[in-house]
């Protein structure tokens, strides 16, 4: 009994003698900081203690760390946000150290640009999505319709393209005999700079190519200010007022004709983090100054759900509204589409 006794009271004093685990920060006062490091950010070392919570200390005025173990890190030497390197992180007699595949080197705080910096990445983001559609409407038009559409984007910190392409192919079920088909298509460029105080100037071309329409080719061409109410990674809204060019190539002899325009439009975009729900919404509404009295709108929303890492299936909803239809028709359409489609986004150049 005397033995084990003995034995429990020198286990004891072991464990007492062993320090928690835990990083040391030495400033060049001579204070010696005990917790963890977290990161070098915009020339201060961030360090998070248990008696003041996390505080930050000018690079310069670090003389030491000692981790208490080696660990990964994102480390940037030089440039943007894009520059940050995957190495190992140490220390040795009380001076921090990095590990890449090349070999260990002293890491200068004040000379380095971040250690885990808790910054946007500012790389470029390439998004496309493509949707094949089948859809019904009700109203003024009853059809069925086959379609597509896909987007291809590329987003940086200050500039926003998108190259896109929708078409149709519908049945007119109004009608009992030769049920009259449609070959509706529409593809379009937009290009968006962005200011740091999210200030934007817009610029943007859409083609249209539907016979039944009465022309052969209609082109729109808009430029104007917009705003973002916000721009997270996750969640965007977006709102601008363009003025609008518009020419059509009319058929039937007709002559082309090309006037001027406004359009006042927003978009709300949200996913969640995992990127397996995504919400949009668009909404524009044009007034055209050749017919003065004449107002137009369209809208869509689309809910999806992402499955099998790239595919999506969904609904969209798209509304549109005429405040001066023809004689005997409706001022809304609404048309209902199930989506089945492929989406793919990655960072790089």
């Amino acid at each position: 009994m005397f033995k084990i006794s003995r034995l429990l009271v020198v286990l004891l004093a072991m464990l007492l003698a062993v320090p928690l685990l835990a990083d040391e920060l030495t400033t060049t006062e001579g204070d010696v900081l005990v917790g963890k490091f977290v990161k070098l950010e915009g020339g201060e070392v961030y360090f998070n203690t248990k008696a003041a919570g996390e505080v930050k200390i000018p690079a310069d005025k670090v003389a030491g760390i000692t981790l208490d173990e080696e660990r990964d890190a994102r480390l940037r030497r030089e440039g943007d946000i894009k520059n940050q390197e995957d190495v190992k992180i140490l220390s040795k007699e009380g001076k921090l150290y990095f590990r890449t595949k090349d070999g260990e080197q002293a890491a200068d705080l004040t000379a380095l640009k971040g250690i885990d910096e808790a910054l946007p990445d500012e790389r470029t983001k390439w998004d496309v999505d493509a949707l094949a559609l089948f859809s019904w409407t009700e109203g003024n038009t009853r059809t069925y319709t086959l379609g597509y559409r896909f987007d291809i984007k590329r987003t940086t910190k200050h500039n926003f393209m998108t190259l896109f392409g929708r078409g149709n192919y519908f049945e007119d079920r109004n009608l009992e005999e030769d049920p009259v088909r449609e070959r509706n298509h529409h593809f379009g460029y937009h290009y968006r700079y962005i200011f740091d105080f999210n200030l934007t100037i817009d610029l943007t071309e859409d083609l249209y190519f539907n016979e039944f329409a009465g022309y052969h080719w209609r082109s729109v061409t808009g430029l104007g200010p917009g705003y973002y109410i916000f721009r997270k990674e996750h969640l965007s809204w977006h709102v601008g007022a363009h003025l609008t060019y518009t020419y059509e190539d009319q058929i039937a002899g007709a002559e082309d004709r090309g006037y001027l325009g406004a359009r006042l439009m927003t978009e709300f975009d949200m996913s969640s983090p995992s990127g397996m729900f995504h919400v949009n919404y668009k909404g524009e509404l044009n007034f055209d100054f050749d017919e003065t009295k004449n107002l137009t709108a369209e809208e869509s929303l689309l809910l999806e759900h992402k499955f099998l890492t790239f595919f999506t299936a969904g609904i969209l909803i798209q509304h549109s509204w005429d405040n001066l239809p023809p004689p005997g028709f409706k001022h809304h359409d609404f048309r209902f589409t199930i989506t089945l489609g492929f989406s793919w986004s990655a960072r790089g150049w």
